[in-house]
């Protein structure tokens, strides 16, 4: 489907370019439009990363946490749910949960009904916390939904050595899984004492580049796209002839390069290929046909959203460094 959408995006914009040629953008109305969008002189971000057990510290030069990726169900053959845990530098977490999109789809009207429940319990065995599923979901996309943990949550991550987390489907099903919380507390130690260098490196700008790994290239993969592809020249052209040119581009570039390989890294394999095809639908076809019309503009905004979208999805640790506005 994604495919024969292509085909047809490409056969038109063919036409259009044999029919008429469209008129190159003014000058004037490019710099008024970058006057109404402006881009951001600030220097960007630092990030790094390293990993303890099965958890990922993350730090920038502003803040610190750390994630728990593909956590692993101790009911798999009865759950036929994933999730990640992500724990911020003051023990405020997030658990994010997946269903299967062709077996077990976790539409809004489902997940907000009272009897699905998420459980959590200290490594003493006393639940602390029991209410809805839903009782605090921020965003509920496709088959998939993010929680924001009570705060009762906290002292057990801070203070205990492991916590157990169980959500329960009605009487559908029941998943549940543990963390332990000392790699946690090595984790978030190490991001905290990283975000202060990463503080020094952003002022003199020696921030260290992160892995060759970007979002474009992994969407053209995944559909089997060559390195060589329409998207892939379009995007790379409008990124050096014309971003690279514009107030800021050089270093929304930068951002963009250090944030990609962190939500690439950050997303799971089960929806990989599905996000990947959606953000390839309707963010970077669209932009690559607005990069080779000539709308600089619209092109930039395209992309801009699919990255604030994945961030915010992915890997929320990002999303001061794209900012409200940008």
């Amino acid at each position: 489907m994604i495919l024969n959408s292509r085909r047809r995006v490409l056969a038109l914009l063919l036409a259009a370019g044999a029919g008429a040629r469209l008129p190159a953008l003014p000058r004037a109305f490019a710099a008024e439009e970058q006057k109404e969008d402006p881009e951001q002189s600030e220097k960007p971000d630092c990030f790094a990363s390293q990993t303890f057990g099965k958890w990922k510290a993350q730090a920038t030069n502003k803040d610190t946490g750390a994630r728990f990726s593909e956590v692993t169900f101790s009911s798999t053959n009865a759950c036929s749910l994933s999730a990640d845990l992500e724990v911020s530098g003051k023990y405020d977490a997030r658990l994010t949960v997946y269903g299967d999109p062709e077996t077990n789809p976790l539409p809004k009207e489902f997940l907000i009904k009272p009897e699905h429940r998420l459980l959590v319990a200290g490594d003493d065995g006393k639940v602390v916390v029991d209410e809805a599923l839903c009782g605090n979901c921020t965003d509920i996309y496709k088959g998939n939904v993010s929680i924001v943990l009570p705060l009762a949550t906290a002292p057990l991550l801070r203070d205990g050595n492991s916590a157990e987390f169980t959500i329960k489907l009605g009487d559908k099903e029941q998943c549940s899984f543990k963390v332990d919380t000392d790699p946690l507390h090595k984790a978030l130690s190490w991001a905290e004492e990283k975000r202060t260098e990463l503080a020094k490196d952003r002022d003199n700008d020696t921030c260290a580049a992160l892995d060759d790994c970007f979002i474009t290239s992994a969407c053209c993969e995944v559909l089997g796209l060559s390195d060589d592809c329409f998207e892939l020249r379009s995007l790379r052209a409008y990124r050096d002839r014309v971003l690279a040119n514009m107030p800021g581009g050089a270093a929304d570039i930068a951002l963009y390069y250090k944030i990609a390989p962190e939500i690439l890294r950050a997303m799971p394999s089960a929806t990989r290929q599905k996000r990947l095809g959606s953000a390839y639908l309707f963010n970077i076809l669209p932009a690559a046909v607005a990069a080779r019309l000539g709308l600089s503009t619209l092109a930039h905004r395209l992309y801009r959203a699919m990255m604030r979208r994945l961030a915010r999805e992915f890997a929320p640790l990002l999303m001061p460094a794209l900012g409200e506005n940008r």
